[in-house]
C-alpha cells in the first residue's frame, strides 16, 4: 500500500499524546518519523537537507496553525505532499479541511483515526490520488 520509496514523514501537532501516538503508528508500518510541536518549528525544518517525504499536520495549534504551514510548503515552491487532520466532524473542521485540501493539501483525515485510515491518507496524498479518509 504504502511506497517503500517514502520513509521520513514530519509529523506537526501541538499536543504530545497525538504526536507520540501518530508517531507509534507510523513507526509501526516502518516510517522514520519527525515530530514538532507547531508550524514554526515545522517551517524551520524544512530548511534541513533530509527534508521530510510527506507532512502530516493538524491544522488547529497554538504555535501557527496547518494553514501558514501549507502556505510556507508552497511559497518555498517544494512538493512535498501534506496531509491536513483536525479534530472532529463538526461543521467548522469539515470546513477546515476543505480549506486546506484547496491551500494545497493532498489529503485530508478527521481525528481520531486508525492506523489503517491513516496509512491509506498518506497513501493517497504520495500518489496524488487525494481524497477519502475521512
Amino acid at each position: 500500500m504504502i511506497d517503500p520509496q517514502v520513509r521520513r514523514v514530519l509529523i506537526v501537532d501541538d499536543d504530545p499524546q497525538v504526536l507520540e501516538t501518530v508517531a507509534s503508528m507510523l513507526r509501526s508500518i516502518g516510517f522514520e518519523v519527525i515530530c514538532t510541536g507547531g508550524s514554526d518549528a515545522a517551517i524551520a525544518l524544512l530548511q534541513d537537507d533530509r527534508r521530510p517525504d510527506v507532512i502530516l499536520t493538524d491544522i488547529h495549534m497554538a504555535d501557527g496553525d496547518g494553514f501558514e504551514l501549507i502556505n510556507a510548503v508552497r511559497e518555498q515552491g517544494l512538493s512535498i505532499p501534506i496531509v491536513a487532520m483536525s479534530g472532529g466532524s463538526g461543521t467548522m473542521d469539515a470546513d477546515h479541511l476543505e480549506l486546506a485540501r484547496k491551500l494545497g493539501a493532498a489529503a485530508v483525515i478527521d481525528k481520531p483515526f486508525r492506523s489503517s485510515h491513516l496509512a491509506e491518507a498518506i497513501d493517497r496524498a504520495i500518489a496524488g490520488r487525494g481524497a477519502p479518509p475521512r
